[in-house]
């Protein structure tokens, strides 16, 4: 990070300052919370002092960097007046405002998004100039020498993902007109930087072949395959085995540029510019589920003559790992929808702080398609993507679906497109396509997740501890990471303190966290839309220990006027709620999953810390320090 001042460099040197003040940059023109600032700066471990100490940071990036702090009446967001950058103080926290052009960050993507433009406009060697400009911005790794915490490895993340798409589509362009011997420094020290990365190495393999170096090319396939294996246990991906088979057999090396463009236009002779690749990182701990991602990979990926589009929805329990499953499967397919890959997030819109119009017209955005020059309905929104989706092959992933309309929102118009949907609830999915439910994981697979996240020397150390905490997670990945996740950052704890703490206290497990989510949080998310007739048939199945009821029982204990119970009752199996067996004469029981029931219990208790919007987890997590916190906001104020 540098700061220039008319020229002059007014970088803080103290750690901490440069951490708020890239935490204000990475977000101008918007609030950036107290509480944010807090848990960037301390995590979970806030001092009595921490608001003091804040505010003094605030003081100090105002003084060094000459910052104003008027404008209280300007409208909230807007630019400062001439060109002047302001840090002011807003109701729970600050707003850093500064023109967008004076931020490198911002700039690549400006550039970036420009450059897309022009190639969607036919003009290749300008777009290539653009592409090569925006990352010309970059000078090192992204936030490399500020020490980060959770918000900005967030931030430092998404630079770096954003980095490495543009990386990728302006070598693929570079290669398309020709220019691989230029091409061939750049793209071997991409993949030197990130040897993992299969398009990276499937441009370098391409270049090299097209210069006449073959054994080079296929040398870059072992490499690739060696890290593969070694750090993540995976074999290559089946488009980069038919390149090395490709070039083993030493063909397509002469068809050049010319014949490459020619399969990458349009029937009537129209350049087609990359599309968006907004797929998340693959999870690098993922494990099993062979049987369920190849199901849904021969549906999708298969060539058929079919017209109608196809969808495949995957449902689970809370914690099972939808969304990793998701994403994995959409990186397998993801060289079969050459026009682009879209990740659209629903958990947003279900919990009403978004709409799905805007979602909508992000998705848009995203493929090329100007804000301004989009309408403002859904329908008209929906439209749109229908006509642009309808001649190409696009993958879209659509994440935590509450109801069947939101899906139809966002569904491409082309039969060569597809759809992967995470639903919360089955009751509320699409009549047409497959359906997935993932199952919780294997006890071996269990353990092998454990492993591949806290290390096999765990395990090893205290065998029969780790067998007692996989019982504990009920084959759920979100527990198991949550559990292995928090011995790999307490070094000094055993797993048989783990297991006796969470033996003591059930609540721990439950509000452990993996990533932004715990089950706490999954499952209070769908406790949260449930309707009411079903939350009370839900209370009382939680009333009693036994275990299982049957239907009987439960029309003898439930409220006259609520409803037919086993509608009620078929509707908490369809959210995952409720688990429904068939005993040896084919009566129907239901029970409630122990950790879910767990939840639930602590969930009508009101003993839950925070209600979060769309199930993720915020600020501490932990009552008497959230309590601090509020009670210092109220002495001390914001200064």
């Amino acid at each position: 990070m540098r700061v220039r001042r008319n020229g002059e460099d007014v970088t803080p040197s103290a750690p901490k300052l440069r951490q708020v003040l890239a935490l204000l940059v990475l977000n101008a023109n918007s609030l950036v919370s107290v509480d944010q600032l807090c848990e960037e700066l301390w995590e979970d471990h806030p001092p009595l002092s921490a608001l003091t100490t804040l505010q003094t940071y605030i003081y100090q990036l105002r003084r060094r960097l000459l910052l104003a702090t008027g404008q209280h009446g300007a409208p909230f967001g807007s630019r400062p007046p001439h060109g002047c950058p302001a840090l002011l103080t807003r109701v729970g926290g600050y707003e850093l405002r500064l023109h967008k052009q004076a931020v490198d960050a911002y700039r690549f993507d400006q550039l970036s998004e420009q450059g897309m433009a022009q190639l969607r406009g036919g003009d290749g060697d300008e777009a290539a100039h653009t592409l090569k400009n925006a990352l010309s911005l970059w000078q090192g790794g992204a936030l490399v020498d500020i020490s980060t915490g959770r918000r900005l490895s967030a931030w430092s993340t998404q630079l770096e993902e954003r980095r490495k798409s543009v990386q990728e589509q302006r070598f693929s362009l570079e290669l398309e007109l020709g220019r691989h011997h230029a091409m061939l420094d750049e793209l071997s020290e991409a993949f030197r930087a990130h040897p993992t990365h299969e398009a990276f190495a499937g441009q370098l393999m391409r270049a090299l072949h097209r210069c006449g170096r073959r054994p080079d090319a296929l040398n870059t396939f072992r490499t690739l395959r060696s890290h593969l294996v070694e750090e993540l246990g995976l074999e290559p991906s089946a488009q980069l085995q038919r390149l090395h088979q490709e070039v083993l057999a030493d063909r397509g090396h002469l068809r050049g540029p010319a014949a490459t463009a020619k399969a990458d236009t349009a029937p009537g002779g129209r350049r087609l510019a990359p599309g968006p690749a907004q797929l998340p990182a693959d999870t690098g701990d993922f494990v099993g589920r062979e049987r369920e991602l190849d199901q849904l990979e021969t549906f999708l990926g298969k060539d058929r003559a079919s017209t109608g589009m196809r969808v495949v929805e995957v449902h689970g329990p809370p914690g099972v790992g939808k969304s990793a499953f998701a994403v994995r499967a959409a990186h397998r397919l993801r060289p079969r929808f050459p026009d682009g890959q879209l990740f659209i997030d629903l958990s947003a819109v279900g919990e009403g702080s978004q709409q799905l119009a805007d979602v909508l017209s992000a998705c848009l955005t995203a493929c090329g398609i100007q804000r301004e020059k989009q309408p403002s309905g859904l329908d008209e929104l929906s439209r749109l993507f229908r006509t642009w989706t309808a001649d190409r092959r696009v993958l879209v992933v659509v994440d935590d679906v509450l109801t069947a309309s939101q899906v139809r929102a966002v569904l491409p118009g082309g039969s060569g497109c597809a759809v992967i949907a995470t639903n919360r609830y089955r009751a509320h999915s699409l009549s047409t396509g497959r359906k997935i439910v993932l199952p919780a994981l294997s006890p071996e697979e269990s353990l092998q997740l454990y492993d591949r996240v806290a290390g096999e020397r765990s395990r090893q150390e205290d065998p029969a501890a780790v067998q007692e905490l996989m019982g504990q997670c009920e084959g759920l990945p979100l527990a198991i990471r949550a559990v292995a996740g928090r011995l790999t950052a307490r070094p000094g704890w055993s797993a048989s303190r783990l297991a006796l703490r969470l033996r003591g206290n059930h609540r721990m497990l439950l509000e452990l966290p993996a990533g932004t989510q715990s089950l706490m949080t999954t499952v209070a998310a769908s406790h949260r839309h449930l309707p009411a007739p079903s939350q009370e048939l839900l209370r009382l199945l939680l009333q009693r220990e036994r275990p299982r009821w049957s239907l009987d029982e439960v029309v003898g204990r439930l409220r006259p006027g609520i409803g037919d119970a086993e509608t009620l009752l078929e509707y908490l199996v369809d959210v995952h709620l409720v688990q429904e067996h068939v005993t040896a004469d084919a009566e129907l029981l239901y029970s409630v999953p122990r950790l879910t029931r767990q939840a639930l219990i602590q969930l009508l208790r009101g003993t839950v810390t925070s209600d979060v919007p769309n199930g993720r987890t915020a600020g501490t997590g932990v009552v008497g320090r959230t309590g601090a916190r509020v009670t210092l906001m109220k002495r001390a104020g914001v200064r």
